[in-house]
């Protein structure tokens, strides 16, 4: 199997045009080709920044919870965030998530890192987000400083399954921000952020209803995989390469660089962002020699990459075993 970019995710339904800019273009272009072409560029399109990995919420089905269990709980310093960002608008970086584990909102100065992500030149700015804390002030900061969009989770539309799934969570609350995002977006005359609610592939949830449902206050719904993380079929040999070795880097709160963001406990880490910089973790020769793997189709032979859920859920698809 070569790299499927965005295998995983779903589009469900669209109420207004997405963007269409040249340089956006672009960006979407190099993100399907480079994977399918293994064609490598000297510096990641996206990074996703973890804000926090602190979370308001305890989620039922959260496929980070493993990978959070007795680690330390913290924020990104403004000062790392902003040498990465600094660095990056040196090689062109085009998508900034400030997402990994945790609810980014809970940083301090996420604003301020969305409106310095938007000077350095990044073209697409986003997080998800549970929204809770996605009060008006939260939400005029965003409009404000240039958010591109955001992603808002939620599974199903019945009320009573969503908050026993989402422990912490309140529906109305959700339903309150979400349109009062949308509303104030509106009337400043602003076309961002373009907001999509999204949720995870469940078992029993009905597709058709939640995009009808949630397509009266969004702009867009979708759907992700559901990754489970007791699948770890270790030893699954089907031929596979992974897009994220083409695509993208993440970096933890405190620092620890890794080639993929399903790589929680950190087996490729090439190092530390705040001893190395972005673009050397890039073409480290850790991160080189898994490409040259996944480039032979052979990914079952990385410990980090062997047993993956979401490697298994895209086997599992191309031979017709799930949807």
């Amino acid at each position: 199997m070569k790299p499927a970019p965005n295998a995983n995710f779903t589009s469900l339904g669209t109420k207004t045009p997405g963007p269409d800019s040249p340089r956006y273009l672009e960006y979407r272009r190099q993100w399907m080709e480079n994977p399918e072409t293994f064609h490598l560029r000297d510096f990641p399109l996206h990074l996703d920044l973890e804000a926090t990995n602190r979370c308001n919420l305890d989620c039922v089905f959260c496929d980070k919870r493993p990978a959070l269990s007795g680690a330390a709980l913290g924020d990104m310093d403004f000062s790392l965030f902003a040498r990465i960002l600094d660095e990056a608008a040196e090689h062109e970086l085009y998508g900034v998530k400030f997402s990994y584990r945790g609810e980014p909102l809970l940083h301090p100065r996420l604003i301020e890192m969305v409106a310095y992500a938007k000077r350095k030149g990044a073209l697409d700015v986003y997080f998800n987000t549970n929204a809770m804390l996605l009060d008006e002030t939260a939400a005029r900061g965003m409009i404000d400083a240039g958010l591109d969009r955001i992603s808002i989770s939620v599974e199903g539309v019945d009320p009573a399954a969503y908050e026993a799934g989402r422990r912490g969570a309140r529906f109305s609350l959700l339903t309150k921000n979400l349109t009062a995002l949308v509303n104030l977006r509106d009337a400043l005359g602003s076309v961002t952020p373009r907001v999509r609610v999204q949720t995870v592939k469940l078992p029993g949830l009905d597709l058709d209803e939640y995009s009808r449902f949630w397509l009266t206050m969004a702009d867009e719904a979708g759907a992700v995989d559901f990754n489970d993380v007791r699948n770890r079929r270790k030893g699954l040999a089907a031929p596979f390469a992974c897009p994220q070795l083409w695509q993208r880097m993440t970096v933890t709160w405190d620092g620890d660089v890794m080639p993929c963001n399903n790589d929680d406990l950190k087996l490729l880490s090439p190092g530390s962002a705040a001893t190395r910089s972005i673009r050397d973790c890039w073409l480290d020769p850790t991160v080189q020699k898994a490409r040259e793997i996944h480039r032979r189709l052979a990914s079952h032979e990385l410990a980090a990459c062997d047993g993956c859920p979401w490697r298994t859920t895209q086997i599992e698809k191309a031979e017709g075993k799930r949807s």
